[in-house]
């Protein structure tokens, strides 16, 4: 029986982790110059929000520890939304960025906390992590499914948010994104009265903030002991006091749709997202119609849903993962590897992500070796520079770049160093195409001078320091190999920050013997 528990315990605590493992690690990439905030594409005025926020740019500040820069961004961010509560969602999508749950960024907003005691910014990210980390912990099975370990790992992860995010709304009183993760933590826990004090809160500070009302209705639903009755009575009065938000009437549509299970042509969730959709065009519903008509295997009208969901909403993560899985289910391995890698980057830790990536990465690996056999290089180096950053490490992206890189055509019996002229040392792929050559000669010495003269006039070029971090490698000069592979990472270059750690952890272990 002791062995059996034991085991019981072991599954559980396994399975807990790995809802929490990354599915990859991203780079920064390079941290943005002013308001991280896109600006919007010519759209009829109401048809999308005005921008969006940049959330791998925000988290880029995070991961870089510009604490300074990254308090002015977020606060920034806060004062827009003031002036303007149709900007709302630049506040609730930059902070839905921040505080995602990743487990590297634990260490991260505890620094940035000490950094900028006074502002509510990083409390506010804080709080919302915890919060994202208790849902991970907890899982997404029914009450019934889910171990008492996997609850208290949520309620731990509850005590570490709450503290922030009050403190979070008493440094500044419009900071009403605090109400999101606190209504949250009300669903999972039974708490209404939590539920309504925050919501009530939200509205006194910002009466015609519209993204904290579809949460709110969200917590009325039936799976949160609430029922659509009550659902529909608040949209509707909701939306006789502002006719914009007749949406909301939809929501009880789309949540009942959520527990249809019919996936063919006759899918009658289908007719209730439609239904919702007639209140208005709004991207959840929208997300929701392109996952049931991927299932039915309709992709083409599920691109065009999954087109629309993300020009709605384009900062979330879940609309590009949407997106990936179109694509993927079409064998349009370019823009799923794409889809997948941007919203990795704003959200590692998504099942979705978890889900689908091995599977979009041997698509992208099948087509960049299809575009080789096709004599299309640039193409296929491409694409593997795409899987690699989806898969770093990948020993079968190793491989197959090495050949495409090296299978260029020469002059019979050329030796490596005769292969390009001496002026070839500007361009990326001529230099890349040398240092393999030379390598296969173990002629290390030679290539170091072909990527000094390259990077001095392209210094911001991630791939070439993540190469010439290899020549450093095979040279034994590995202080000079983990900094180009820093550079690189920063540079954002996924493979470059999964080599360093690598080499990182070799060498510490290499210490402490």
């Amino acid at each position: 029986m002791n062995a059996a528990l034991s085991q019981r315990r072991a599954d559980i605590a396994t399975r807990i982790a790995a809802r929490q493992e990354p599915v990859l690690t991203p780079a920064p990439g390079p941290a943005p110059r002013g308001l991280p905030v896109v600006a919007p594409a010519e759209r009829k005025e109401g048809e999308v929000p005005r921008g969006h926020v940049d959330g791998v740019a925000l988290r880029s500040l995070l991961l870089r520890r510009q604490f300074e820069e990254l308090t002015l961004a977020v606060e920034q961010l806060q004062w827009g939304m003031e002036a303007n509560p149709q900007d709302e969602h630049w506040m609730t999508d930059g902070i839905l960025a921040l505080g995602n749950g990743s487990p590297d960024s634990t260490a991260l907003l505890d620094a940035w906390v000490e950094a900028s005691p006074r502002s509510f910014a990083p409390y506010l990210a804080r709080g919302t992590h915890w919060v994202s980390v208790g849902y991970l912990r907890r899982g997404a099975r029914f009450s019934a499914e889910t171990a008492a370990e996997e609850f208290s790992g949520m309620h731990e992860a509850f005590e570490r948010a709450m503290p922030d995010l009050t403190r979070a709304w008493a440094l500044h009183p419009k900071a009403v994104m605090a109400a999101r993760p606190l209504i949250h933590m009300a669903n999972a826990l039974g708490d209404d009265e939590g539920r309504e004090s925050a919501f009530a809160r939200a509205m006194e500070q910002c009466p015609t903030c519209v993204d904290i009302r579809a949460v709110y209705l969200h917590s009325l639903a039936p799976r949160w002991g609430g029922s659509y009755e009550a659902m529909d009575t608040f949209a509707q009065a909701q939306s006789l006091a502002r006719p914009e938000l007749g949406y909301l009437r939809g929501f009880a549509d789309f949540d009942r749709a959520r527990d249809m299970k019919a996936r063919d042509a006759d899918d009658p969730g289908l007719a209730l997202l439609d239904r919702a959709l007639a209140t208005g065009d709004y991207w959840e519903f929208r997300l929701a119609r392109s996952q049931r008509l991927r299932r039915a295997k309709a992709l083409e009208a599920a691109l065009d849903e999954s087109n629309r969901a993300v020009a709605l909403r384009p900062a979330r993560a879940s609309v590009y993962f949407e997106r990936a899985r179109v694509h993927s289910s079409s064998r349009k391995w370019k823009p799923a590897g794409e889809d997948l890698l941007h919203a990795l980057r704003l959200d590692a830790t998504d099942s979705d992500g978890r889900a689908i990536r091995d599977h979009v990465v041997k698509g992208v690996i099948y087509d960049a070796w299809e575009a080789h056999k096709a004599g299309r290089r640039e193409e296929s180096l491409s694409l593997l520079e795409l899987a690699g950053e989806l898969s770093p490490g990948n020993p079968e992206v190793a491989r197959r770049r090495a050949w495409v890189v090296t299978s260029a055509r020469q002059e019979p019996g050329a030796t490596a160093a005769e292969e390009t002229p001496a002026d070839g040392t500007a361009d990326f792929r001529t230099v890349q195409q040398r240092d393999y050559a030379l390598a296969r000669e173990r002629r290390f010495k030679e290539i170091l001078p072909l990527w000094d003269a390259f990077l001095e006039h392209n210094p911001d070029h991630g791939l070439a320091y993540l190469e010439r971090s290899g020549t450093h490698y095979h040279l034994r000069d590995l202080p000079s190999a983990m900094a180009d592979l820093k550079k690189a990472c920063d540079l954002g270059v996924n493979e470059g920050c999964a080599r360093l750690r690598k080499l990182e952890r070799a060498r510490a272990k290499a210490k402490a013997r």
